[in-house]
């Protein structure tokens, strides 16, 4: 990175700067609510008067040739007893948390901080949130953004600045409507490298020179944080800019994403939307097909518990919920013929007419917790279901360099004819290499974590990523700088049917900056469930397994079993 400018910062906030930062503390705990998330928040800071000046200086600052492409400063702000917009904020602050290995309270304000927002061309807005000097543990941290990005979700740092980490989000490089709107990628393959990759890095380059003009000195260690196409992106980084970031936390990545856009969404949307429009099914069926899959499965790990630990090994067939005589579809007792064939669909491999397989990768058996709003429409809402909504957006504007665009009948596109021309775009998107020896060589470490009741993507192409990727380096190589972790009951995002809040963070900082490697990571309900279960999870291959006696809900029932 180049060396900023500070001709337009005044010495005065500057020698305030470096005189606070020079006391400031290490690390963090997580849940320390390290960046004043409680009300008065104005007298926990020291030297407010110093912070605010601060924070207001930031509008001074040269942007233009710190990193790969000119950036700017908007607008800062102190923000200061900003209670959370709604119920539902408060909620995200804690479900980002979840997303992000970063577990975080639900929160009725935000944390104090200095708020920088931005832009780097050609169109990547940022949002930064910086701790009070007192708070910040030193680190950056960005935390990337999910689904088709295209806002800068203003929940999505809390989890990361809460831990005293200076951190930044950004829209993916273009403005949008979440979750999956596609069209501002029509005709447009910058906009689309922004998006994979390009955005993150060079609004990390910003991060980190707001951080360094605002404290007065450097991070000290970088951090990427995100799930989904946010796990996505710390994939990215780690292939593509391997000295952008210290350690990265991958959840629930999307390694084959363009295929996944246009074989996974469209055989979904198209087995529950046989018209492209209409649902033969909704999502109050789930609790009996979950049910019947439970029935069948639940009991091949040696524990009836309400977990697949292994939905490969599961042999769960719909077909068993067809009405008989007596039951009524209507009051959600069985399936009709349409609604079997549709969940028959969901597991299974897309194929052509003549039953050629062209994408291996279905939705897992014990993943319907998680299917309602992704693969099937609640009934009584407008709103699509995001394999519809993707379906039809992606393959008219995404998943082609020479999108067709609109008017496009979706319904109609013939995977292997546009094998090629996806091959080509999925050099843009997919983030695939399986030799990633300069993050190593660069010391950079990474958590992957993927759960195997993620209705989005299944764990089973994260894994099948990940072997190939110790085929190519060696499985000690990889070993010494990233980890997977496979999730039985663990949803998409925030969620699950078995533990699923986790603590990566912590592990990954002892990974960088002491060189202890993590051993495990622990599963955890919420605090306040009933029971309070808690279950280990070993870095692939090995796996956890219920030791056959104690009780289920404690961490030492489980062991460590390689096979």
């Amino acid at each position: 990175m180049k060396k900023l400018n500070w001709k337009r910062v005044t010495s005065t906030v500057l020698a305030g700067a470096i005189m606070i930062a020079s006391g400031a503390t290490g690390f963090i705990p997580a849940l320390a609510g390290t960046a004043y998330a409680a009300p008065n928040q104005k007298a926990h800071i020291k030297d407010f008067d110093t912070f605010a000046a601060q924070c207001e200086a930031m509008n001074q600052i040269d942007l233009e040739d710190v990193g790969d492409m000119p950036g700017r400063v908007v607008r800062t702000e102190v923000v200061i007893d900003k209670k959370a917009d709604s119920k539902y904020q408060s909620v995200y602050f804690k479900k980002r948390g979840h997303s992000q290995g970063i577990p975080t309270p639900e929160l009725e304000y935000f944390p104090a901080h200095c708020l920088v927002e931005g832009y780097v061309t050609p169109h990547v807005q940022f949002s930064m949130m910086l701790p009070p000097v007192d708070n910040w543990n030193e680190r950056f941290m960005l935390a990337a953004c999910d689904a088709w990005c295209g806002r800068v979700g203003p929940e999505m740092p809390v989890p990361g600045l809460n831990s005293g980490f200076a951190t930044l989000t950004n829209n993916g490089g273009h403005y949008s409507r979440a979750p999956f709107d596609g069209i501002w990628a029509h005709q447009d393959m910058r906009a689309r490298e922004y998006f994979a990759h390009k955005a993150n890095h060079v609004t990390a380059q910003v991060g980190k020179a707001i951080a360094e003009a605002f404290y007065g000195e450097k991070p000290k260690y970088s951090y990427l944080a995100g799930f989904s196409k946010g796990g996505n992106a710390g994939l990215f980084a780690a292939q593509r800019y391997p000295t952008d970031f210290d350690g990265i936390i991958s959840k629930a990545p999307v390694v084959h994403y363009n295929a996944k856009n246009a074989a996974g969404f469209t055989w979904t949307a198209l087995a529950v939307h046989p018209d492209g429009k209409n649902p033969v099914i909704y999502s109050d069926k789930l609790p009996i097909i979950n049910k019947a899959v439970l029935d069948a499965c639940d009991a091949y790990d040696g524990l009836v518990n309400g977990v697949i630990d292994n939905p490969n090994i599961c042999d769960f067939d719909p077909a068993v919920l067809l009405c008989k005589p007596g039951q009524s579809e209507a009051d959600n007792e069985c399936l009709n013929e349409a609604q079997v064939e549709a969940v028959a669909k969901q597991y299974q491999n897309p194929t052509t007419a003549d039953g050629t397989v062209y994408f291996e990768y279905p939705m897992d058996r014990g993943s319907e917790f998680d299917w309602a709003r992704a693969n099937l429409p609640v009934r009584g809402s407008d709103e699509k279901t995001f394999s519809l909504t993707g379906a039809a957006t992606g393959l008219r504007y995404m998943v082609t360099p020479d999108n067709p665009g609109p008017g496009y009948d979706w319904r109609t596109f013939d995977y292997l004819e546009n094998l090629p021309a996806m091959n080509e775009m999925a050099k843009i998107l997919d983030p695939d290499a399986t030799d990633m020896t300069p993050f190593k060589e660069a010391g950079g470490k990474m958590i992957i974590v993927h759960g195997w009741a993620d209705a989005m993507i299944t764990a089973n192409m994260t894994k099948d990523w990940f072997k190939e990727v110790r085929d190519e380096m060696g499985a000690e190589v990889v070993d010494d700088f990233a980890q997977l972790y496979l999730v039985p009951g663990m949803v998409h995002g925030s969620g699950g049917t078995g533990p699923y809040v986790f603590d990566a963070i912590h592990p990954l900082m002892n990974w960088v900056e002491k060189g202890i490697a993590p051993t495990q990571l622990m599963m955890e309900d919420e605090p306040g469930s009933t029971p309070l279960r808690r279950r280990p999870e070993f870095p692939f291959p090995a796996y956890s397994k219920y030791s056959g006696k104690g009780d289920p809900n404690k961490a030492e029932s489980f062991i460590k079993v390689t096979d």
